[in-house]
């Protein structure tokens, strides 16, 4: 691509700023999803299924929690690895994890109004002494005492979530004040007011670019290591602790992983579904959507390896403490179906159509493919949190489409509102990042033998 050419698509994504607006569909949809969500939360509460709703809502939440941070952390490869071919989804990334504030009001809602009742360690919890359930006696609850009291377990979770949100708008003020710098030069008065605050007296784009390789070069590692133990402190305690006498090693990695996919996945569907909104086209290449398609290939591929990874050595070592969380969810009729439809959704089929190199190349094709695995977590998410909630015999399945799915279509959709937003007023690509542009010596091989730089 020569420089006119690639300037002039710079000026296009400047010029896209003005004026642009959140869709009035998109409004519509994700607004009638959040009416859905606060019906079912209405249904739920309203009809005596309080544990019920609560778990719903505790899906979403952690659901939520994963789509923002593991969105965010395509980003963070992007910098880490001084990657070219991900760059133009790069702000969209970042846009995930403004979405981070909705999980973080839910999540304090959710402690404060009475959520903590569908934990066993909780004394409020809605079945009972959650001791006589302990399957070695008291002593086993009493040694996790001091971790799981209600205070100190609700604000660890919050805390948690603030600190990678601090670690999160630093990293974005480095990558988003170089872009604004350049769009302010170009657009004047037509810039949104807000950019001034982020600016301030910085005039040079060249500068500030510097100035943000440098500072992430010490705040990508550190937002890496610290995404690894707060995800991980998120699963062991907001999902593993709903069943405080079950242990796995690896789930804090499982879900942390997972949440990469999830990431991933939400970053295709953005690449596609909003391709023409904010004006994305001249840079989504299919080589971008076939290289995004093979990470997420790869990540379907890592969340099965590390699934089995769990439950192999559960199986072999037959110890009922472990063997049970397993069984509920792996054998009982009512959640069996769910088991088997989590590992369709989110392995067996993205697995499959993600071996296509073509289809990674086509835009609605590609959108389906990462719909699949987007809801697939979704069950997977409500399977390893509902079955430790509900106790019942049967599966109330009229329950989990009006609540379940409605409460996570709420909270994903004031999600979307929030990343919208906050998107529709900046530039969609950073236009500043000097990576941004092909490096001379890259070639992209198609199927057919050819080349092109």
């Amino acid at each position: 691509m020569s420089a006119s050419d690639f300037q002039h698509r710079i000026d296009g994504a400047i010029e896209a700023v003005k004026g642009r607006s959140v869709p009035g569909t998109f409004n519509l949809v994700t607004l009638g999803f959040v009416a859905w969500g606060l019906l079912g939360l209405g249904y739920g509460f309203g009809t005596g299924k309080a544990a019920w709703t609560w778990g719903a809502l505790l899906v979403a939440i952690f659901y939520a929690i994963c789509l923002g941070q593991g969105g965010l952390m395509f980003s963070v490869i992007m910098h880490g690895t001084f990657g070219r071919w991900g760059r133009p989804l790069k702000r969209v990334a970042e846009g995930f994890a403004v979405g981070l504030f909705v999980p973080l009001v839910l999540l304090a809602l959710f402690f404060a109004a009475g959520g903590l009742t569908v934990y066993p360690w909780s004394p409020t919890w809605h079945g009972g002494d959650p001791v006589s359930l302990a399957p070695h006696g008291s002593g086993v609850y009493h040694s996790k005492e001091f971790w799981l009291e209600p205070g100190f377990f609700s604000i660890r979770q919050l805390a948690g979530l603030v600190v990678l949100l601090v670690l999160d708008f630093l990293l974005i003020r480095n990558s988003l004040r170089p872009d604004l710098v350049l769009a302010k030069q170009k657009l004047g008065a037509a810039a949104p007011a807000w950019w001034d605050r982020l600016i301030g007296s910085a005039s040079s784009p060249s500068d500030e670019a510097k100035r943000s390789a440098v500072g992430n070069q010490v705040l990508v590692p550190v937002l890496a290591m610290s995404y690894a133990l707060m995800m991980s402190m998120f699963a062991f305690d907001m999902v593993m602790s709903l069943d405080p006498w079950w242990f796995s090693n690896m789930f804090g990695g499982w879900i942390f992983m997972s949440s990469v996919l999830m990431g991933l996945a939400a970053l295709a569907v953005v690449a596609t579904l909003g391709r023409d909104w904010l004006s994305l086209g001249p840079w989504i290449k299919p080589n971008v959507t076939h290289d995004l398609g093979k990470l997420m290939l790869a990540g379907t591929m890592f969340w099965a390896y590390t699934l089995f990874a769990q439950i192999l050595p559960i199986y072999y070592t037959d110890v009922p403490e472990e063997t049970n969380f397993l069984l509920v969810r792996m054998v009982l009729p009512q959640w069996s179906w769910m088991a088997r439809l989590v590992a369709i959704l989110c392995f067996l089929a993205p697995f499959t159509i993600l071996l296509s190199r073509g289809l990674k190349k086509l835009r609605w094709p590609f959108f389906g493919v990462a719909l699949v695995s987007l809801t697939g977590l979704f069950f997977e998410r409500s399977l390893l949190v509902m079955p430790s909630v509900y106790l019942g015999d049967a599966f109330p399945a009229a329950d989990f489409l009006i609540i379940n799915v409605g409460v996570w279509l709420g909270v994903v959709g004031l999600f979307a509102q929030v990343v919208a937003r906050f998107l529709a007023t900046v530039p969609a690509v950073p236009v500043a990042d000097p990576l941004l542009e092909d490096h001379p010596w890259d070639v992209h091989v198609h199927a057919a033998g050819h080349a092109h730089g």
